[in-house]
């Protein structure tokens, strides 16, 4: 099931940690990361978003 992630691309671009209102829309209810087959994103904007949502965990903003 692939699902619909409505984000402009300068988004993916700069994402960062900080912006957890988007990283949010990468995590199911369990606070796993979607994969990428399932987000259909590029390997380098998705190992972005993974190192982010990894980091935003760390810092407990997630």
């Amino acid at each position: 099931m692939k699902k619909n992630i409505n984000i402009s691309n300068k988004d993916l671009m700069n994402i960062d940690y900080k912006h957890t209102h988007i990283l949010k829309k990468f995590i199911n209810d369990n606070g796993k990361i979607i994969p990428q087959r399932v987000t259909n994103m590029s390997r380098s904007i998705h190992t972005k978003i993974t190192k982010a949502i990894k980091q935003a965990r760390f810092l407990s903003l997630l």
